[in-house]
């Protein structure tokens, strides 16, 4: 690959790292749920902060950030301040799945039990956003006093739950679902629960492998479906089953959740792609959104002038796309903005993936 353009592709490099490096640190946000308090938060608004603010300041102290550091605001403004809100609890407790679907119990390896978020805790509470920057913005929320949400665990780990970030991120798959529905993944049952409320739907086919929980779905979850009768649950490989007869043709909608965070389930999400089926995927924005972080790791390379020996081996998935990706770029010139903006579309990066 050669670049002409390098300054536009060096700035790329740098936020590229920014995200990077913020979701690290909204990782350790997520995980540390003990930095906020209620009392720390009331005397931070007590000498004129709003409650924003106050949260913001905390995590100043938390990374040991230098308030004086420009780039350090920006960044905390930025990716922070401006994404940062308060959520209404009942705007998820009276969701219907919510509402419905109450049962705690254990089979085998697997429980369904209640996990609360902490007043102020953060998470994310949806899909992110990117902007005409390639700067990935994370919806960060909190509740102001303690909130329950259903959980399925699997030897006490969290495997899936029924959280926010559940919530919204499955809407738009929900207003997309109509006829017959193929849905590949169970977990909680919660996408077909509401899909089977939409008159518009048919039936509703759900493809998953473990039986075990198949099993604590059909006796802990199901029972509470307002309308059971839309589900089928077969127990099979996902890739496996589509690819018998090219079976996925058969339905008028399919969705796909096989993964808990993009980057376990990447090599899924492309060989879901591979089969040309228009199967919409839970998370298809991170998707792409990893995809270009390793185009733009790919061109920071290419900068640095490494060569066809440094792409012959990968330890890892996403190491093994850098690879795809530069030879599928070798003869590819950057002149200009519009040559880097084609390049890293969220079109053309699925395409080089795919092919």
């Amino acid at each position: 690959m050669k670049i002409k353009c390098r300054e536009i592709v060096k700035a790329l490099v740098d936020i590229n790292n920014i995200n990077i490096n913020v979701a690290d640190m909204l990782w350790t946000a997520f995980s540390y749920i003990d930095i906020f308090s209620f009392e720390a938060i009331k005397e931070l608004q007590s000498l004129g902060k709003s409650e924003s603010e106050a949260i913001i300041d905390i995590l100043y102290d938390f990374y040991q950030l230098n308030r004086d550091d420009l780039d350090n605001v920006r960044i905390m403004d930025l990716y922070f301040l401006n994404n940062l809100k308060k959520l209404d609890p009942e705007q998820y407790l009276n969701n219907p799945y919510v509402k419905a679907v109450t049962t705690e119990g254990k089979r085998g390896q697997y429980a369904l039990k209640y996990f609360n978020y902490a007043p102020y805790q953060l998470f994310a509470y949806d899909e992110i956003k990117v902007d005409y920057h390639y700067q990935e913005m994370s919806s960060i929320g909190y509740f102001v006093k303690p909130f329950s949400y259903l959980a399925l665990t699997q030897n006490d780990h969290i495997w899936m739950s029924l959280n926010p970030n559940e919530i919204e991120t499955m809407k738009p798959f929900i207003k997309n679902g109509k006829g017959n529905v193929l849905t590949l993944g169970l977990g909680m049952g919660y996408f077909p629960y509401m899909l089977a409320l939409k008159k518009e739907v048919k039936q509703i086919t759900i493809i998953e492998q473990d039986p075990h929980i198949i099993k604590i779905f059909n006796e802990l979850i199901l029972p509470s479906f307002t309308n059971a009768h839309k589900i089928t649950i077969i127990k099979d490989e996902a890739l496996a089953y589509l690819r018998k007869n090219k079976k996925g043709q058969h339905y008028d909608y399919i969705f796909a959740d096989l993964w808990h965070n993009p980057v376990d389930g990447l090599q899924t999400f492309i060989a879901l792609k591979k089969l040309n089926l228009n199967i919409e995927c839970w998370l298809e924005t991170s998707f792409i959104a990893l995809l270009r972080r390793q185009m733009i790791i790919l061109l920071e390379e290419q900068l640095e002038g490494k060569g066809d020996n440094a792409y012959r081996y990968a330890k890892t998935y996403g190491d093994k796309m850098i690879n795809h990706f530069y030879h599928k770029t070798k003869d590819l010139v950057l002149e200009t903005a519009a040559d880097v903006e084609n390049l890293l579309s969220s079109e053309n990066l699925l395409k080089l993936a795919l092919n």
